[in-house]
């Protein structure tokens, strides 16, 4: 009989423990993936800053009637790179964890995707236009020129969105971390 009382309290005790450990793996994972989103963000900025710098070092140069061709392309297809490689694996990911994280958080990848998206566009346009315009003079090329400041314009919102997102979502960890209740979303 004591046998069959201990056995049933222990089987109490373990189904009521059981959801309170269930949740707290949820919570463990659910921050794992939000400091993963932190990471890939701030990894966003970085490569953000670097197209912005391209960016900036081509409105530059486009006004200089001595500045090469070669430097143009060189510039452009670091741009291209910071895309391809730098953006492209980033925000992927950020997209598979995207469902994970909070609403607002959502919504920030969603603005960063989009950002992204024309600027990869504007900096393939831009290419394409250089190309195109052979040994024309940046400084009589509108559209090339005009290309240049999208993308300029393009990079500096992402890295101001991702500045703003990372140090939000950093701000909002390090109140969980404090022991704050703080609102998920």
């Amino acid at each position: 009989m004591i046998k069959s009382i201990a056995r049933s309290v222990s089987l109490l005790v373990v189904c009521t423990f059981l959801p309170a450990s269930f949740l707290a793996g949820e919570t463990s994972k659910r921050l794992e993936t939000e400091k993963e989103g932190i990471q890939l963000i701030g990894q966003l900025e970085g490569v953000a800053r670097d197209i912005r710098h391209n960016a900036d070092r081509l409105n530059a140069f486009s006004r200089d009637t001595y500045v090469s061709t070669g430097t143009h392309y060189h510039h452009l297809d670091q741009i291209r790179s910071s895309v391809n490689e730098g953006l492209r694996p980033v925000l992927t990911r950020l997209v598979e964890i995207q469902p994970q994280l909070p609403a607002w958080q959502q919504d920030a990848i969603d603005q960063m995707l989009t950002s992204a998206q024309a600027l990869a566009a504007d900096a393939n346009a831009a290419i394409l236009a250089k190309r195109e315009a052979g040994a024309v003079p940046p400084v009589l090329h509108a559209e090339y020129t005009e290309l240049l400041a999208r993308i300029y314009d393009r990079s500096h919102a992402l890295v101001e969105t991702s500045v703003a997102a990372g140090d939000y979502a950093e701000a909002h960890l390090q109140a969980i971390d404090a022991g704050l209740k703080v609102p998920r979303n």
